[in-house]
Formats: structure tokens, C-alpha cells, sequence
């Protein structure tokens, strides 16, 4: 490709063919000329090709299709390897870049020339966006405009779990291809996130957060995953190992865990103890292992791996009743 890209929209996908079509259409609704859309589809069984290839014919978008599942890392992965652009921005196959976000992210691309960016959000739940729904920003930035800073502690202190939020991400392509064993994160889940590290590692990286949000994030889907495996193993692993490589304060990676533990990830380790049909005894020793340390955690997380299905159940449907 001769004519230079400022950004790589990176689109991977599996078997989600009618969120994909959503998340396309807000991307080409504010396209420019020195971008590019992405897709590399995961082996999809439904008719994500079909429907690619009618995209194709009528937009300029790269479309790669892996002839087996890779699994998210190589996938992940395969988009930065393909990627022309100056910078990449992942964005998920159900979530929607919200009107008039582009120009401004190209904006901060071109004034700021940052490594990192992360994109603030909200959520929604409705299978099909709705355009006019708009909710307060996930991140709540004290500033009065965007977070520009070279402080990566600053950053983390804000974005915490949002770190692992692959449609936040925009990275300077450059400094990606200095990071050398990116393979050495596959199976963790958080290919990207890792990549953040490392990538902040280094000294003098200019950071940003958007004040405003310029992202629906889907809520509740799910990603075909062990909960326990993903959000207490790896992600441990991710904020306490590399996390430290990279010279972030333990004391604050060790926070972010903790809190991230005694909040959402313990509701999804109730609602994962109440839903899944292969609960086994390996999931409550993976929490155990990664959180006995913790004891603080005691109390808040592990009776909902280790109480009986029965009592899980009536504490799962009296916390959906209050909602």
C-alpha cells in the first residue's frame, strides 16, 4: 500500500457476524483517507464471510480470514503484523465507535503524537444500539479536558481494569515492533494488554486519556472463557508480573487486583459459580492459589466459589432482584 496511514482500525472477529455489521457501519460512517479498516476473522462458522465480501465490494476495507481458530492472542497478534498504519486501534466486533470520534482521535493523533491512547466509554446492553443513548463516561477524569501526561502511574491510577479494554487501545505502531517475544503472551487473554506494559515501559511516552467518551462498549457478552483462569489467573499475572517488569508501582498494581477482585469480578465469579455446567473444584483452587495472600479477600470473594449451589443461587437471584 503506497499512500501512508495514519491509523489501522483492527477489527478481530469470530462468529458474531450482526454485532460486526454495527461496529463496521459506525467505523465507515466517519471514515478519511488515511485510514484503514482491518478485519481478520477467527475461522468464523457463521456468515461473517458472506457478509464481508459484500463490504468489500463496496468499501476499501482489508479483509483476512485465518484458516483455522487461532485463539484471541494470534489473532490479536495477526492485526498488528498487518497493520499499515502509523498507529493501530483495536476495536471488538460488538462494540461502536460513537459519530465524530474519529476526527477527533486523528486530531490527537497528529497534535500529541502519542505512544498510548485509551479511549473513555460507556456501556450498553440493548442488542442493537441505540445512537441517542449517551451515559456517563466509565473513566472519571478530574481534568477539565483530556489526560496528556508522561506519568504511566497517573494513567494506571485512572484506567485500572480498563487497561485490558481492547477497543480503549490505540498504540504508536512503532514502538509495538520494538517489543520483541510478543508471542510469549499467548493464552493469557490479554495479548494487548501486555503490550501496553511493556510499551510504557520505556521512558519520556507520551499518555493520553479522552475526557469524553468516544466508545459504546457492549455489556455481558461473553467471551467464551474460564472466568477463573482469565480474570484471577491471568489477569493477576498481567497487573502483578508484568505490571512490575514495567515499572508500575506494585502497591498500585496490587490495589487495582485487590479492588477489581472485591468488585465486579466477584459478581462474575457468583453469577460464573450459579451459570456454568462444568463448575469444578480446579476453578475454586485457581482463586485460592492467586488470592490466599490477600486476606482481605477472604470473606468478599470466596464464599461464592466455595458455598453450595443452592444458597449461590438465592444470594445470584436476591442481587439481580435489586438491580
Amino acid at each position: 500500500m503506497n499512500k501512508k496511514m495514519i491509523l489501522t482500525i483492527a477489527i478481530p472477529t469470530y462468529n458474531r457476524c450482526d454485532l460486526l455489521c454495527q461496529s463496521l457501519d459506525s467505523v465507515l460512517e466517519q471514515m478519511e483517507d488515511n485510514i484503514e479498516i482491518l478485519v481478520s476473522d477467527n475461522a468464523s462458522t457463521d456468515d461473517t464471510q458472506t457478509i464481508m465480501k459484500k463490504y468489500c465490494e463496496k468499501y476499501n476495507i482489508r479483509y483476512f480470514r485465518n484458516s483455522e481458530n487461532l485463539g484471541m492472542d494470534k489473532n490479536f497478534l495477526n492485526c498488528f503484523q498487518k497493520a499499515n498504519g502509523e498507529y493501530i486501534q483495536f476495536l471488538s466486533d460488538d462494540d461502536i465507535l460513537l459519530p465524530g470520534a474519529l476526527q477527533k482521535i486523528i486530531y490527537l493523533l497528529k497534535t500529541e503524537e502519542p505512544a498510548y491512547i485509551n479511549l473513555n466509554s460507556f456501556t450498553y446492553s440493548t442488542k442493537i444500539f441505540n445512537p441517542n443513548e449517551r451515559k456517563a463516561p466509565r473513566i472519571q477524569l478530574k481534568e477539565s479536558g483530556d489526560l496528556i501526561t508522561y506519568d504511566k502511574n497517573l494513567i494506571m491510577e485512572y484506567i485500572g481494569v480498563y487497561v485490558t479494554y481492547i477497543s480503549a487501545t490505540i498504540l504508536k505502531m512503532s514502538k509495538f515492533k520494538q517489543i520483541k517475544n510478543p508471542e510469549q503472551y499467548f493464552g493469557t487473554h490479554f495479548l494487548h494488554a501486555h503490550l501496553v506494559f511493556r510499551i510504557l515501559s520505556e521512558e519520556n511516552n507520551k499518555m493520553i486519556i479522552t475526557k469524553a467518551p468516544y466508545l459504546a462498549a457492549k455489556n455481558n457478552n461473553s467471551g467464551g472463557f474460564n472466568l477463573y483462569d482469565v480474570w484471577v489467573k491471568q489477569y493477576k499475572k498481567l497487573l502483578i508480573q508484568t505490571g512490575f517488569q514495567s515499572g508500575f508501582q506494585k502497591s498500585q498494581m496490587k490495589k487495582i487486583f485487590i479492588d477489581d477482585m472485591k468488585g465486579f469480578i466477584k459478581d462474575s465469579i457468583l453469577k460464573y459459580s450459579v451459570e456454568d455446567n462444568h463448575y469444578e473444584m480446579n476453578h475454586k483452587w485457581i482463586l485460592f492459589i492467586n488470592t490466599y495472600m490477600y486476606p482481605s479477600l477472604w470473606f468478599r470473594v470466596w464464599p461464592y466459589a466455595i458455598l453450595p449451589r443452592p444458597i449461590l443461587n438465592h444470594i445470584y437471584i436476591q442481587k439481580r432482584k435489586k438491580k
